[in-house]
């Protein structure tokens, strides 16, 4: 299987996710592009992405943090791929005034669209969603009511696992469900 690890907003693909996931199975199965762009050529990414993953021969995984959830939500939609979203923000219109007044209404609102369109049209045996005890995103308000249809997983991880909206405990977590799922 081949896997895509998406960043959240002020991150990176060397974040110390993609990290754990290129140590627990092999760099060469991990992708992680970077989204630190404009919103010009992050609709060109998506497109390019999109494209490569429904051509692939491989089964594939998209992996998401936060804002990259709801990236990797979008894209899987979109491609017919599995997704593991961690602590996704699936609600920018809430969710990034609360981090930032950098980021243009424009790239909110475009965020806002992958949004809707992801909603409608998720599948709902692709997707597993994991959450912590988050302080930027109260999950029981914004997340879980947003899968009107349900999620193959949805799992609320207690402190002592996971924790944080940067998902404290990732690597151990992964690790466990990468062995679970083999």
């Amino acid at each position: 299987m081949k896997y895509y690890y998406f960043h959240g907003y002020g991150s990176s693909p060397s974040a110390c996710k993609a990290e754990a996931m290129r140590e627990i199975l092999g760099a060469e199965n991990v992708s992680a592009p970077d989204f630190n762009v404009s919103v010009e050529e992050v609709s060109d990414l998506f497109d390019n992405l999109i494209d490569e993953i429904s051509a692939s021969r491989e089964e594939v995984c998209i992996v998401g943090s936060s804002l990259g959830g709801l990236y990797a939500l979008y894209v899987a939609t979109k491609a017919n791929c599995k997704s593991i979203l961690l602590n996704p923000a699936l609600v920018p219109m809430v969710i990034v005034p609360k981090v930032t007044d950098d980021v243009p209404v424009s790239a909110v609102v475009i965020a806002q669209k992958l949004s809707l369109y992801a909603y409608e049209h998720y599948n709902k045996d692709n997707i597993s969603v994991w959450v912590t005890d988050d302080q930027l995103i109260n999950h029981s308000v914004l997340t879980k009511p947003y899968f009107h249809k349900g999620v193959k997983e949805y799992i609320e991880f207690d402190i002592n696992t996971a924790s944080g909206h940067e998902f404290t405990g990732f690597k151990n977590v992964f690790e466990k469900y990468i062995k679970n799922n083999k």
